[in-house]
């Protein structure tokens, strides 16, 4: 039996998307927090960086740690020092949606 092109790339595709449907379905079935923390360092080519965390109700106490993020391109603006906010999910110690918080817009 002959498979088409189309056939193959349409099963391809499937394949790679497959994992990150799963990922996103399993993240929505599971509690969402808002993180606040402070960068101690960053490092790109782990993707990740070192966080002075503060407390998270119902998810994790403050403390200093090191976290992979779910989108390296924030490494290249985020920097020591700064305070930023991003999503946790019950279960998983990657920070989503990383972004700098500005002094005056800090909650």
């Amino acid at each position: 039996m002959r498979i088409s092109k189309i056939t193959r790339r349409t099963f391809a595709s499937a394949v790679l998307l497959a994992p990150s449907a799963a990922l996103l379905h399993a993240q929505g079935k599971k509690k969402s927090y808002v993180f606040h923390g402070k960068v101690e360092s960053v490092d790109a080519a782990s993707k990740s960086m070192t966080v002075d965390g503060a407390k998270v109700e119902g998810w994790m106490d403050a403390m200093s740690m090191k976290y992979d993020v779910d989108n390296a391109d924030v490494l290249k603006t985020v920097k020591k020092g700064d305070t930023i906010e991003a999503t946790v999910y019950e279960g998983n110690i990657k920070l989503y949606k990383v972004h700098v918080v500005k002094p005056d817009s800090k909650k």
